[in-house]
């Protein structure tokens, strides 16, 4: 920021989750910059921020985004979102923040990248055992992620993060436990690694392996004490 400020440089940021994107905009409120963000030319989870000084006019090329779209033999093989994201970062040698939302459907992948790599990422010609060919596609073009979101109430007799993952995903708590002491949990994109950690309302909860849990709203109690919540829950897809 203090860079736009300065010397009216214009910036693109890594993508940003939306913990950092929060940050982000409570810092430049302060700040002579102005703040556009690539959820104004596709909806995703991850995004780009341009910094700017207040006299610069949006160019959407300035947010150094695109998407790639994976085509491969679906009938034959299937491809995941791990090895999609492991293959990416193994053969282009890139950092994670060079990389957008993953989006697998039945029918095609996409990914969305940082513009100014996107002929190395084309050079990729194999992802697990499947060959595969990459191509730049319009943003308008993005499909409708095929994650499938349950909501449920639970019931639990604390708001401790370990248990709610256990009743979230029907595990014992002896896993849930080892998964965070395993720094495999994130909640609001922060890693957790306290079994005792308590969570509440909009609190989004990720385990490595086994998907995420949206707490949208705090239910009040049973006659015998329970805590009632109610869930948003997205388990990975197995492949």
């Amino acid at each position: 920021m203090s860079q736009v400020e300065e010397t009216y440089s214009v910036i693109s940021t890594f993508f940003l989750n939306p913990r950092e994107v929060e940050i982000l905009k409570t810092l430049a409120n302060k700040r002579e910059v102005q703040v556009f963000s690539s959820a104004e030319l596709a909806q995703t989870e991850l995004v780009k921020i341009i910094l700017a000084p207040n006299f610069y006019v949006l160019d959407k090329d300035d947010f150094d985004i695109a998407l790639l779209e994976i085509s491969y033999a679906i009938k034959f093989v299937q491809i995941s979102h791990a090895q999609v994201l492991g293959t990416f970062l193994g053969q282009a040698g890139v950092k994670r923040q060079e990389l957008g939302d993953i989006i697998v459907t039945d029918r095609k992948i996409q990914i969305f990248v940082s513009k100014h790599l996107v002929e190395s990422f084309k050079s990729i010609d194999k992802i697990g055992r499947a060959a595969v060919k990459i191509d730049e596609i319009s943003l308008t073009d993005l499909a409708q992620n095929t994650e499938r979101a349950i909501q449920e109430v639970v019931l639990l007799d604390g708001l401790r993060i370990d248990k709610m993952i256990a009743i979230a995903f029907k595990i014992s708590r002896n896993i849930a436990t080892n998964m965070l002491e395993s720094k495999k949990v994130k909640i609001n994109y922060q890693e957790i690694d306290k079994k005792d950690f308590s969570v509440g309302a909009g609190d989004l909860i990720s385990v490595r392996g086994f998907g995420r849990i949206k707490i949208l709203s705090l239910l009040g109690l049973t006659k015998k004490g329970k805590q009632r919540v109610e869930i948003e829950l997205i388990r990975n897809q197995k492949k």
